[in-house]
């Protein structure tokens, strides 16, 4: 039976007012005025945290008249037309656009649709009292670069063959003209055919060039993600890019996420035609990040298995990861989401340590082959951690090329993931930094961009840029943040301490950690967001499982910038377990944002590379790596410390048995004991940098 465009519209906002859990009601609030516009991933709402991000802005003149935009100012819905059905409405838009959605309160929750359908994801529209000012980018590095003058030809299927016969589909965008150019090269398992970047590119005189990798899309290969051939295939891609007609001979690799780090693993071939790279975000050593984090294993990479599990990228928007991840065993995860057999997936979960086959897969393995000038971009709250490991390894190389490093107040998908307002400098173009880069290395314009001090670091808190001549600083000054308290520190309401004064006496303390509910760490499993500043006020007051020290309010600022780390002495009834830490900027308000966090799992106490299950009782040593921060803990402001058995699902959960944590389905309570007496000083040490 044929159903009415009225029902239709019916359903869909019935469906809406459902979804956002919203009853109906009479009167409902005027579109009119201003609204700051937060997104969410998935059209449905997603068990466990959710994170609603601030991505956008709206501004109607009346019900009938607006519009809906990024904080950039791109359109997210324009022009907007209300149709109100009670307590439901609906905003429609241009190209079969619209959001299907229903008050709660003052503020607007909706589906966003297309073609009528579900489009993954869901908006809110929460009133502010001013209009809102579009973000600029920042001017990181001033100085001219090639304008957009050329004419673009693209070409979305050319092939090249590797030395071994296998054929890699590319997508090939140049200048009109005979040339000389310079080559773009980015190799990539997501999307080849890339036309904004081809034409932005093409049309400054570069030839632009996309290759899949093997097994994607029409390129040869049977199986993706082994990453097996990578590094020589890099090296016949950029020999194979600098040979195209027209070209000059400079390769130069670019590439965000995965892509970054097939630049590197194409670096690392040091072929002779590459002249330079600047990849963005990388992904670090598969150790490090993905799949494991300092060989821990992290669940949540399952929505990119089943994202990657075919030759093209699969929807997994409405995926119901945050149930699924709390099944055991993990090695049937994929399955469990209905992803089917992933062979990426089975390979993760076959070396639980550090053995050759992930030694194979690193890039820090092989950096010492690296000839071609660096330039790495990245932000403080990215999770892809590859930009500062590769930075610390490359400069520990003797006669290693020129490097460059960039960190700005971004998370993986940039700054608008990251929750706060930073001011008119967190917002830079990359594009922009790689343009002028490659104007230097590849076309040979003397820009400055090789004399210029190597480090730029957005430092939260002053909310600008920082120039320095070396990473790590040169005046960093390790402080060391010692914990103690009386035997009570389990929540922010108990008696645990952090102080520079190291204790004397002070009394260990105890905690239950039950893998049936573990400490939970704030991450909205559809975003592959692993790193975000979320909120953990109400965790850190409520979770017995949870230790928390916390410094008295700071009389004077206290800059931290660098890497920072942990160590702690503690002992378990278990035969292995874990210990994270997280550290947290606590606001004069209360309220605790995380800054980073490390784990430690015990078997790995001796090395990654080998197993030693724990003696019960025996208090052990933990040294923890807590990532990297640039970060003014303001006057007024606390330093906290927590220190916990699980951050889940960051991190997969220990089942305390010295079993397999990925393939068992049974585990035991471990009742733990952190101890910071004056023989066990366990403690924090933060890179503090004169003010």
């Amino acid at each position: 039976m044929r159903r009415s465009a009225s029902m239709l519209f019916l359903m869909v906002v019935l469906a809406a007012a459902a979804a956002t859990g919203c009853a109906a009601r009479a009167n409902a609030p005027s579109l009119a005025g201003d609204w700051d516009a937060y997104l969410a991933s998935g059209s449905t709402t997603n068990p466990g945290f959710e994170g609603w991000r601030r991505m956008g802005f709206a501004h109607f003149a009346s019900n009938d008249s607006g519009e809906i935009r990024r904080r950039t100012g791109e359109p997210i819905l324009v022009p907007a037309r209300a149709i109100a059905h009670g307590d439901s409405i609906l905003l429609t838009g241009s190209r079969a656009q619209s959001i299907a959605g229903a008050w709660r309160g003052d503020t607007l929750v909706g589906v966003m649709m297309s073609n009528g359908k579900p489009a993954g994801r869901r908006i809110r529209l929460v009133r502010r009292s001013s209009p809102f000012t579009i973000e600029k980018n920042y001017a990181l590095w001033p100085g001219a670069v090639s304008d957009s003058q050329y004419a673009v030809t693209e070409d979305t299927l050319v092939f090249m063959k590797t030395r071994d016969g296998a054929r890699l589909a590319s997508y090939i965008a140049r200048p009109a003209g005979q040339g000389p150019f310079g080559v773009v090269l980015q190799r990539t398992p997501y999307t080849r055919i890339l036309h904004p970047a081809g034409r932005f590119w093409a049309s400054r005189g570069y030839i632009f060039v996309a290759q899949h990798v093997r097994g994607r899309d029409a390129s040869d290969g049977a199986d993706f993600g082994d990453y097996d051939t990578d590094v020589r295939d890099g090296y016949d891609a950029v020999e194979w890019a600098a040979k195209l007609p027209g070209a000059n001979g400079k390769v130069g690799l670019i590439g965000h996420s995965d892509e970054g780090r097939l630049a590197w693993y194409a670096a690392v071939s040091a072929p002779p035609h590459l002249a330079a790279i600047a990849p963005s975000a990388a992904t670090g050593d598969p150790w490090r990040i993905v799949p494991y984090e300092d060989m821990v294993f992290s669940p949540i990479n399952v929505d990119w298995a089943c994202l990657m599990r075919a030759r093209t990228l699969q929807n997994t928007s409405e995926l119901d990861i945050g149930s699924a991840l709390t099944h055991l065993p993990l090695s049937d995860l994929p399955q469990q989401l209905g992803c089917g057999d992933v062979k990426l997936w089975d390979r993760w979960i076959a070396h639980p340590t550090l053995d050759a086959y992930w030694r194979a897969h690193a890039v820090t393995t092989n950096i010492a082959h690296v000839k071609a000038p660096v330039l790495q971009i990245s932000g403080w709250y990215d999770d892809s951690r590859g930009p500062i490991d590769y930075t610390n390894a490359l400069n520990m190389v003797r006669g290693h090329p020129y490097i460059r490093l960039v960190m700005g107040p971004g998370a993986h998908k940039g700054v608008d993931y990251v929750a706060g307002d930073f001011g008119p400098q967190s917002r830079v173009d990359t594009r922009m930094l790689q343009l002028r880069w490659f104007d230097h290395y590849l076309l040979g314009k003397d820009n400055g961009v090789d004399r210029e001090p190597p480090v730029d670091i957005f430092v939260f808190g002053d909310n600008a840029w920082r120039k320095e001549n070396a990473w790590p600083l040169a005046r960093t000054v390790e402080t060391n943040f010692y914990l103690s308290s009386n035997g009570h520190a389990n929540t922010s309401t108990g008696d645990g301490v952090l102080d520079t004064v190291p204790p004397v006496g002070a009394a260990a303390d105890t905690f239950t950690y039950d893998p049936a509910h573990p400490t939970p760490f704030l991450i909205d499993s559809r975003e592959l967001e692993t790193s975000l500043n979320e909120d953990y006020t109400s965790i850190n007051a409520s979770r017995q499982d949870e230790l928390a020290f916390t410094s008295k309010p700071l009389a004077k600022p206290i800059e931290v910038t660098g890497q920072m780390s942990a160590t702690l002495w503690a002992a378990s009834d278990a035969t292995d377990t874990d210990w994270d830490v997280m550290l947290l900027d606590v606001f004069p308000d209360g309220h605790a944002q995380r800054v980073q966090d490390g784990v430690a799992r015990a078997r790995f106490r001796k090395g990654f590379d080998r197993a030693v299950p724990l003696t019960p009782g025996s208090v052990e040593r933990y040294d923890i790596d807590v990532w990297f921060t640039s970060r003014v803990f303001e006057p007024g402001h606390r330093i906290r410390v927590t220190v916990s058995s699980a951050l889940f699902p960051k991190y997969d959960r220990n089942l305390n048995t010295g079993g397999s944590n990925e393939r068992d389905s049974t585990f035991v309570v471990a009742h733990q004991r952190l101890v910071h007496d004056a023989g066990h000083l366990s403690h924090i040490t933060l890179p503090v940098i004169a003010r």
